[in-house]
């Protein structure tokens, strides 16, 4: 290889190697925006699983109180 082969290979090399580096950077964001999403419905499915708990505790309620009620008529 002579001195203008050496040249190409080296900006060649540079090339693909900002090009593996900004894939890199690119994949890393879209892997931080995808954490954030979820993270962000783990949260609404435990705020929507409390909320259902709650709701299921409420309803045993009445249909408790209700039963008591019918007992005495």
């Amino acid at each position: 290889m002579n001195e203008n082969d050496y040249k190409n290979l080296i900006v060649i090399y540079q090339q693909k190697a900002f090009d593996l580096f900004s894939q890199v950077v690119a994949l890393e964001a879209r892997l931080t925006s995808s954490k954030q999403l979820v993270e962000s419905m783990s949260l609404q499915i435990n705020d929507l699983t409390a909320e259902l708990e709650s709701l299921k505790t409420r309803s045993k309620k009445t249909n408790i109180k209700t039963a008591d009620n019918s007992e005495e008529f």
